[in-house]
């Protein structure tokens, strides 16, 4: 269920992005990394892992930081790519965005992005 301060978007993606997106997340979670430490060991523009993980952004990774995130992460290529290969082509996110929760319980201006459908798009 949607609460009235939460906002849907729905975003278009290659199901491979998307694939290689959550991939890469979860390895950096393993590692206990955060999105800025793994930028920073990428040597990028801080904020480009953010970017990526978000979804809503257009930063998406492309080949020349398989091989960055893989000696950031300490891990091999194959380890950075998906484990299985995409069914569909494009995919439509669907996002919620809402507020983050302060430490004293009132809401922050900070949005948290949750990925809560994922379906093929439909070819024209």
């Amino acid at each position: 269920m949607v609460a009235p301060e939460d906002e849907l978007i729905f975003v278009e993606i290659s199901q491979l992005d998307f694939m290689l997106i959550e991939r890469v997340k979860a390895l950096r979670i393993a590692s206990k990394m955060t999105q800025l430490q793994l930028t920073q060991k990428m040597k990028l523009a801080d904020g480009f892992i953010s970017k990526v993980e978000t979804f809503t952004e257009r930063a998406k990774y492309s080949i020349r930081h398989i091989n960055l995130l893989a000696s950031a992460l300490n891990c091999t290529i194959q380890d950075i790519l998906p484990l299985e290969q995409p069914k569909y082509d494009m995919v439509i996110l669907t996002l919620r965005r809402t507020n983050k929760i302060n430490k004293d319980g009132s809401l922050s201006q900070k949005k948290t992005t949750e990925v809560i459908k994922i379906e093929p798009k439909e070819k024209s």
